[in-house]
């Protein structure tokens, strides 16, 4: 009975070592599989992680293209495109339209050459913007022309802030590079008024407002150059 119990441990041997024989391979093959999967998970990963930075990065790019596009190179405000976008984005428009224009800006450019004219437009946009509060918008439309649009709640209020523009601007005269004297320079300013109380979504009568104020205040633009220049006019 003793020599049979020693012996069968020894006669299950064969069928062990054929299991093993069988399984180390598959068990080989699983690991390699996993480690595969493993390093595709990794590669995989990373591919998407750096799709999510580079997504971000050409978003962040677009969007300063965008900006960019919308602002004048030279005086750093609006441009037209800007201005308009920027306007059609607010749901009710109630205040006033001013153009501001140069006088005698082609003098200047004639006598003291384009890069004194240009240096006179970034310094007359920079003293607009330190006159006009942050949420009123300043753009420059073309030449020596700006255009701004200011929330303001009364006629006085829009006159006072006109003449103080003007004001601004003539208060000191502009030392220009290469030029021995200062530069005086005035503007003229024509004002109108914007009363938008009509629902957002007519984009015809909103559009045809708009028109109607920059045709008022351009008109009045004209009267205050006629006038002598240096001072703003609102009917």
């Amino acid at each position: 009975m003793i020599r049979r119990l020693a012996l069968f441990p020894l006669s299950l041997v064969p069928a062990f070592s054929y299991a093993d024989s069988v399984w180390r391979p598959i068990a080989t093959h699983a690991t390699m599989l996993a480690m595969v999967l493993f390093i595709n998970l990794v590669f995989f990963g990373g591919l998407y992680m750096l799709s999510i930075i580079k997504g971000k990065r050409h978003r962040a790019i677009l969007e300063s293209q965008v900006q960019e596009a919308q602002v004048d190179f030279l005086t750093q405000v609006l441009n037209r495109r800007g201005f308009e976008r920027r306007i059609s984005d607010k749901k009710q428009l109630q205040g006033y339209i001013l153009i501001v224009d140069i006088d005698d800006f082609k003098r200047i450019n004639d006598r003291y050459g384009h890069h004194s004219g240009d240096l006179i437009l970034q310094n007359v946009a920079t003293r607009l913007k330190d006159a006009l509060r942050e949420q009123d918008m300043i753009a420059r439309f073309g030449g020596e022309e700006f255009v701004i649009y200011a929330a303001l709640q009364n006629k006085q209020s829009a006159e006072e802030l006109s003449r103080r523009l003007v004001a601004g601007i003539s208060a000191e005269a502009y030392q220009i590079p290469c030029v021995e004297e200062p530069l005086r320079v005035t503007i003229s300013v024509g004002v109108a008024s914007v009363l938008d109380s009509l629902n957002v979504s007519d984009v015809t009568s909103r559009k045809g407002i708009l028109s109607s104020a920059f045709k008022i205040a351009d008109s009045n633009l004209y009267k205050a150059k006629s006038l002598g220049k240096n001072q703003s006019v609102m009917s």
